[in-house]
Order: C-alpha cells, then structure tokens, then sequence
C-alpha cells in the first residue's frame, strides 16, 4: 500500500471500496516532533481530516483520507502555540489534489489533453486542475535545464491565448521553437518587444551566436527583435503569412477596382464581388465550371487586368514555395522585378515591401 501512494514512512490504515470508487485512509508518524521555535515537545491537540482526490486507478476515482496531527506546545512563551504537520509529498498547502495527481494532471496536459476533460476525470473543478497545472508545470519548466538546448534556427510566432474581461480584450503570447528540431523551446507570455528580447537577452551568448536562421510572421515587433538582438542571423519568412499577405493584396486591388468601375463598394451582382472567394482559391483547387467563371467575371469587371496581375502574382509566390532551390532563387528574382515595375497595382509595391522586410 505505501508503494501505491509513494511513501515508505506513511501508514495506509484502511482501502475500500465503495459505489464511487476506491478510498485511501493514511497517517503519518508524529515521532520527533518538536515545536519549530522553542523546540521542546507538543502534545496533539487535534486529528482533522482532510479529503484530497488522487488519481484513478483501474479505471476509478480515487479518494485519499488523510487523518492529519494538529500539536499544541505547552510552552507559554513558545511564539507558534499550535500548527498542523504537513507533508508536501502528500499535497500542496490548500490544493485539492494529492501531489500525484497533481504531477499526473500536469503530465497528461503536457500530452495535449484539456483542463476540462481531466477536471472531469477527477470529479473536480476546473480551476482545480488549472492552479495545480500552473504550480507543478512551472516546477517541471525549471527542472529541466536542457529544455532550451542546442539549436541552429528559431522561430517566433504569436498566439491568441485568451479573450480577457468583458470586452473581450485579446491577449497574445509568443511561442519560441526549434524549427530544425520542431519543438517548442519556450512560451513569453506578450508579444511585446521588450518581453521578447528579454527573454533572448537572458540566453547565454554561446547559444545566441550559434542561431544562424530565423522565422517570423513579417510582424514589425519580431522583426525588430531580430534586427536587434540576431542581427548575424538570416531571416526567414513564414510561407504561411506571405501567402495570406499576397492575398490580402490581391484582395485591396479588386476592392479598389470595384470602387472604381462602379462607384459603390462590392454587390452581389457586380463581377468582380461573385469572385471574391474564387480568386482567394489556389489555381489547382478550381474545376473548370468555376476557373470558366472566374475568367468570364475578371473580363467584364477588370478592364486594365489589375486584378488579373495581382492574382497571377500571388499564384507565382505560391509556386516559389513549391519548387527546388534553384529554380526558387530565380522565381523570385523574376517576382521582384515583376511587382517592382511602376505600372503595376500600388498594392502589390507595398505587398513586396513587407515581403523583402520579412
């Protein structure tokens, strides 16, 4: 029984079973027990008894009943009258959890399963889980010291971690990774420049010079955290907000020739608005009924193949990831000085600025 929950010097009194699940009575012993101050010997004043939910075992709740001492010095003077012994291998102060549990919670989130689901498992609150997660998660982050290891390319990319009070307000952090090993090195908790470069800034210098690539999402804040603080370092932009940026240009120069040819933003029978959505769609994706409607609609609503352009050029920048080396460095070469070009649409210039930034 004492290998069950862990601890050679603790007394199992009873396991039963019952409709819920299984039920778990321990103590342990009070030898030695002197007053933390005036060190002489208490008496007991108290047994409490504390309830705390372990983990499940064959496949059922598990409750431990832990019959606590609670001393009282006899010692007038004595500065601390009375305490409970407490054992942190049993639980955290206050938590509702065995430590056990606690470390298993921890484990089994780390392994990508929900809060909720394993409150629910537990028979517990959801906030439960959460408090014993963040205490014995952090514990695990600062064990392991190898965690933030040898590496040659990094990559920083924010998340929406929480819609905060009730206005929603969004609250961003930035995940750090291994991008040659794919795992993720760290969590800062902002997206903000200094938090980011502090946490850079901390690394040892050996670790930062053997950086030698890094991705970014084209954000102005990442950008300026390589400039400053990885300026050795080759920046590499994530194909993912390229496209989505190529896109979002692609769609600014139907708008404005919407605008332009019918002085009203985008209805449900003006051309270039039935497409909107086909020319967001990879080439390959679109059967021929719908490439055949793409084509008939840029004809009647594009007069000067703007928007033809624009959509020619986000499809190059999508094979420019696609092909080998090579042929890629002279795709883009040609995509540069294609976009550069004064008659093309102001938009895909300023698209190609944040793009040679990135």
């Amino acid at each position: 029984m004492a290998e069950f929950i862990g601890l050679r010097d603790t007394h199992i009194l009873s396991l039963e079973r019952d409709r819920d699940g299984w039920i778990i009575t321990l103590e342990q012993p009070r030898a030695n027990v002197i007053s933390p101050t005036c060190g002489r010997l208490p008496v007991v004043k108290q047994r409490p008894v504390v309830r705390l939910i372990d983990r499940p075992a064959f496949d059922r709740p598990v409750t431990v009943v832990w019959r606590k001492y609670r001393m009282e010095c006899q010692n007038v003077d004595c500065s601390i009258l009375s305490w409970t012994i407490h054992d942190q291998r049993i639980a955290s102060t206050r938590s509702s959890l065995t430590a056990r549990a606690a470390r298993w919670a921890t484990r089994e989130i780390g392994k990508g399963r929900s809060v909720a689901e394993l409150a629910d498992e537990l028979r517990c609150g959801w906030s439960v889980v959460d408090e014993a997660m963040r205490v014995y998660g952090k514990a695990l982050l600062d064990a392991d010291k190898d965690r933030v290891g040898k590496c040659i390319a990094i990559g920083l990319d924010e998340t929406l971690f929480v819609r905060r009070g009730q206005t929603k307000i969004k609250s961003f952090i930035t995940t750090i990774a291994d991008v040659q090993k794919g795992k993720v090195i760290d969590v800062v908790q902002s997206r903000n420049y200094v938090d980011v470069a502090g946490w850079i800034d901390k690394q040892s210098d050996h670790w930062k010079a053997n950086i030698k690539f890094g991705t970014l999402d084209l954000s102005a804040t990442y950008r300026a955290v390589y400039k400053e603080m990885f300026s050795h370092v080759t920046r590499v932009a994530d194909p993912f907000h390229v496209v989505k940026l190529a896109n979002k240009a692609l769609d600014d120069v139907r708008r404005r020739v919407q605008i332009e040819q019918t002085g009203h933003r985008g209805r449900k029978e003006d051309p270039l608005y039935r497409i909107r959505k086909l020319l967001l769609r990879a080439t390959e994706r679109l059967d021929p009924k719908a490439a055949e409607k793409r084509d008939a609609q840029l004809a009647l609503g594009d007069p000067d193949n703007e928007v033809s352009v624009a959509y020619l050029a986000k499809e190059r920048i999508r094979d420019f990831y696609r092909v080998a080396a090579d042929e890629a460095r002279k795709l883009f070469d040609t995509i540069i000085a294609e976009c550069s070009r004064p008659s093309m649409p102001p938009e895909l210039q300023k698209w190609l600025f944040a793009f040679c930034r990135g």
